[in-house]
């Protein structure tokens, strides 16, 4: 089965940047990940802390795409288990470019919900690519190191700017939801997360759509215009087919005037994503 739907075409691009709430932003897009996506894409979901990380030397054969980053070895303490065999610890070795967040984590003893599986569920913060899991290859898998917590900002350190910008990069731990609802923190991100994947044992496809940028802005940077991934389940179908009748519920949360273009695309949005759904 195809984990991922949805594609973004040229005239939703267009609209993206009508709606963008800084029209002079570069046009580049921002894709928001919902809690439950995680949950339905994640092959395995363990929450947990980042042991250790280290480059090493790696004499095995890597594809190009492998070649881009540099091998890492990271270790990752598992405190609960989701979704995934039950471990008390993950082995992965990673093709890294940027170490500099991983490294934060680690040295903060930060607790994350690492998310792997074949579907590239981040962009921003990117995903990491693997190269091998508890030993065995692990190429087209990827994985997210979801914060939880916002960490610690040091009053006075070099450190600051880094913490500052983890904090903004993960948006000071605030997600989507898959009914277009916005939670943040540790207990309530892992709630949804433990509900969906009790409710749907089995990873499931997503799906993207386009969302206004100034909704996005409820949750953090929109850049130029911005998406959301849902799971294909019937809770996000109801949801879709509520936004597809009548957008303005979000289109006044995100402060849009509720008529005209807007409301006639995001409808568009949701009916596009609904293609994707079975039929009931």
């Amino acid at each position: 089965m195809r984990l991922f739907v949805g594609r973004l075409r040229l005239g939703a691009i267009s609209l993206f940047a009508l709606l963008a709430a800084n029209s002079g932003a570069a046009q580049t897009g921002r894709g928001f990940v919902s809690a439950e996506a995680y949950a339905g894409g994640g092959r395995i979901l363990y929450v947990g802390k980042i042991g250790g990380l280290e480059r090493i030397e790696y004499d095995k054969p890597l594809t190009d795409l492998q070649k881009i980053g540099k091998p890492y070895r990271l270790v990752f303490d598992v405190s609960e288990t989701i979704r995934g065999r039950e471990v008390k610890r993950v082995e992965l070795v990673l093709s890294l470019q940027i170490t500099v967040y991983l490294e934060h984590m680690r040295d903060r003893a930060v607790e994350v919900l690492l998310v792997g599986g074949p579907i590239r569920l981040d962009h921003y913060p990117a995903a990491e690519m693997g190269i091998e899991e508890q030993g065995a290859p692990a190429e087209g898998q990827w994985y997210q190191f979801r914060l939880l917590e916002p960490v610690e900002v040091p009053a006075s350190s070099p450190e600051a700017a880094i913490a500052e910008q983890i904090n903004t990069y993960y948006d000071s731990c605030r997600m989507f939801t898959h009914q277009f609802e916005i939670v943040a923190g540790k207990r309530a991100i892992l709630d949804r997360v433990r509900a969906f994947v009790k409710k749907h044992p089995e990873p499931t496809p997503v799906v993207t759509m386009g969302i206004p940028n100034a909704f996005g802005a409820l949750v953090g940077s929109p850049n130029a215009y911005c998406m959301l991934t849902l799971p294909v389940c019937a809770e996000s179908q109801t949801a879709l087919e509520a936004v597809r009748d009548d957008p303005g519920p979000i289109l006044r949360r995100a402060k849009y005037h509720d008529g005209g273009p807007a409301r006639d695309w995001l409808a568009a949005e949701a009916a596009k994503a609904l293609t994707h759904f079975p039929s009931k």
